[in-house]
């Protein structure tokens, strides 16, 4: 099977943040997690990369990947949620698609699956790695997860919970007072999806221009596709993510990363 394309989504805005995460050394050496990332998902088996980035930090990105050949910067131009981002990534693309997060780090175990799954899995099934609630949490402040709703391993829809956070005991609740367990399946965007998904990616969009340009994420193009009978292959990882939510988390990503060379 062809080799796949990983899509980095970078066009987010950081308002927790306060700057560009994507552009935050993490490293000594003055990497950025999408340095990171990208060279994880060139050593496991991705051919090539799309970056997704905003008008504002399009020339930064240009230069900063001028003598890699494998990298295309895309611009969105509106900043109209996760599933239209997807969508510039996708245009023209005949291969499978690895989608990540450009701020988020997801492991040693995560990306690997999510290739191995591109290259060997089906390839009528898309996938979505699923992570554990606990190992996505932030050590300083709460964060809004997706919440994934499957049977037998098959990807039945994501619902979102906000204000996520941690108590000494080890509890978990959002803002609507629920508890979750610490193992509860969540998504951090990373996804890998078959050429088929542009179909519906296309729909939304222009379904997106007749409401004013109105916002949708890819838990939106998921619930369409699987409506439409395409098939979600939930992927579990025991990795535990990290990556910049608020500005204190960047200390304890650079402490993650330098413990894990």
């Amino acid at each position: 099977m062809q080799a796949p394309t990983l899509i980095v989504l970078a066009a987010g805005r950081s308002r927790r943040f306060g700057r560009p995460k994507q552009l935050e050394p993490v490293t000594e050496q003055g990497e950025t997690l999408l340095d990171i990332t990208l060279g994880d998902a060139f050593r496991h088996g991705c051919a090539k990369a799309r970056l997704v980035v905003r008008p504002e930090h399009e020339t930064h990105f240009q230069e900063r990947f001028r003598d890699e050949a494998r990298i295309t910067i895309l611009v969105q131009p509106q900043a109209l949620g996760t599933g239209d981002a997807t969508a510039i990534g996708l245009r023209e693309l005949p291969s499978t698609a690895i989608v990540v997060n450009g701020d988020d780090h997801y492991g040693t175990a995560a990306l690997p699956a999510a290739i191995h799954h591109a290259m060997q899995g089906t390839a009528s099934e898309h996938a979505l790695i699923t992570f554990e609630l606990a190992r996505t949490l932030s050590p300083s402040g709460p964060v809004n997860r997706a919440t994934c709703r499957m049977v037998a391993d098959l990807l039945l829809g994501l619902d979102e919970r906000t204000g996520l956070t941690a108590a000494a005991d080890g509890t978990i609740n959002d803002d609507d007072g629920n508890c979750w367990p610490a193992d509860t399946p969540v998504s951090m965007n990373l996804w890998v999806l078959r050429k088929e998904i542009g179909a519906y990616l296309h729909k939304m969009i222009v379904q997106g221009r007749t409401h004013q340009n109105a916002e949708f994420g890819l838990p939106d193009m998921a619930k369409a596709a699987i409506a439409g009978g395409e098939r979600f292959r939930c992927i579990h990882t025991t990795s535990a993510w990290c990556g910049l939510t608020h500005e204190e988390d960047l200390a304890h990503v650079r402490r993650v990363l330098s413990s894990h060379p």
